[in-house]
């Protein structure tokens, strides 16, 4: 019965030891279904019990967030993991937080650039349809800076670890 349970979940916050690049691209197949189901569940079932229609755009999905929460840490120690498994220190994983950090204060970030480019000093440099553009820009500019973050690590992600033993240790 054992079996049926993923391995970065029965290492949940193992972030020692290598994991191979298909148990890892395996991991994220998995993640990828339980967030897309529980999205599903939310937005078909939850949602209209809290009065919106099914499938309407709804701002509190209760079970894709505890789903997200629960999960991060085993998928943190098995980026840490695959990353050990190409030679690499699991602190590459950070630059991926980076973009996260960016996306939930997005909304801060957005009212104080606005602020400063129509009441602040760059108001008086730039015309106001320029400024108007580079508020509506934000979001593609956001995205650029989470790839741009975590690219090196995706990289890392596709690279094929080598099956001898590292400084890492041994794979599994």
């Amino acid at each position: 019965m054992l079996k049926l349970i993923p391995q970065p979940i029965r290492q949940y916050a193992q972030f020692h030891g290598r994991m191979t690049r298909s148990q890892y691209f395996r991991w994220l197949g998995f993640l990828l279904v339980v967030y897309i189901i529980c999205a599903w569940v939310d937005l078909r079932f939850i949602a209209p019990t809290l009065g919106y229609l099914p499938f309407e755009e709804v701002e509190e999905q209760y079970l894709t967030i505890a789903a997200g929460v629960l999960l991060v840490v085993p998928w943190l120690a098995s980026g840490v993991r695959r990353l050990h498994d190409v030679n690499r220190r699991g602190w590459w994983m950070l630059l991926g937080i980076f973009p996260f950090l960016i996306a939930i204060f997005y909304e801060e970030m957005g009212f104080s650039l606005y602020g400063l480019l129509t009441e602040g000093l760059v108001s008086e440099l730039l015309p106001a349809d320029l400024a108007e553009m580079a508020i509506n820009s934000m979001p593609w500019v956001i995205i650029g800076i989470g790839v741009l973050c975590f690219s090196p690590v995706i990289i890392l992600n596709l690279i094929k670890g080598s099956g001898e033993p590292n400084q890492f240790g041994v794979r599994d």
